[in-house]
């Protein structure tokens, strides 16, 4: 390369370089805009905690008429044997389903499970007991929400009372069991505890669980 020809090519890259250029790839707008939505938002406990029960509590109730609808309408059709039956083969499903609607694991638990799926967890028990010492004590019941440790998982409970006389005809005193429903509790749930209950009464309770990171990209 001639001297002439070196002098040029130092001339244009000195004047690329002045002007601003840059061999390094610059990053497409959209993946930098997308990289800042990922960045952690600086929430307080509390307000994830606020979100959780606000986000429980609107599952929960909604799931809670969707249950109550579907009894109400098999009842409407076939009376308690039918309404039964639907609660031994659909509940469970039922509740599935609706944690895949509401992108949550999604249960109920009681410590006078019918269904064995429904029995509660270590910790699900404790609160439920703390539900059942309120009640004693006269106290009002809410919903309930806590860190699971490491910390990255929250749990939601609220609690389920015996809502109306049409659920103690599989819930109540042997008395207020038809022969029909009692035949099919057996057949179905053999070790079923989930009787002797009046209006009123704690049944158990929904347990929620949500991802932290979830709750919080949602504030």
């Amino acid at each position: 390369m001639s001297s002439l020809t070196k002098i040029s090519f130092v001339s244009i890259v000195i004047l690329l370089w002045s002007c601003g250029f840059s061999t390094e790839k610059r990053r497409p707008q959209k993946i930098e805009d997308t990289q800042e939505l990922r960045e952690v938002k600086k929430v307080s406990e509390a307000d994830i905690i606020n979100k959780t029960k606000k986000l429980g509590d609107s599952i929960t109730r909604k799931a809670g008429g969707v249950f109550m609808s579907k009894i109400s309408k098999k009842y409407a059709e076939g009376g308690y044997q039918a309404a039964a039956k639907f609660c031994s083969m659909n509940a469970y499903p039922l509740t599935d389903s609706l944690a895949t609607a509401y992108k949550v694991f999604l249960k109920r638990v009681s410590n006078k499970n019918r269904n064995p799926n429904n029995a509660p967890s270590e910790m699900e028990k404790e609160i439920l007991e703390a539900y059942e010492y309120s009640i004693v004590h006269g106290d009002k019941l809410g919903s309930n929400v806590q860190f699971i440790r490491p910390g990255d998982t929250i749990l939601y409970n609220n609690p389920i009372k015996i809502p109306s006389e049409l659920c103690l005809n599989c819930h109540g005193t042997p008395d207020q069991i038809s022969e029909e429903v009692r035949t099919i509790l057996q057949e179905e749930y053999p070790n079923d505890k989930a009787t002797g209950y009046k209006v009123g009464d704690l049944r158990g309770m929904w347990s929620l669980k949500f991802l932290k990171k979830e709750i919080v990209q949602g504030l």
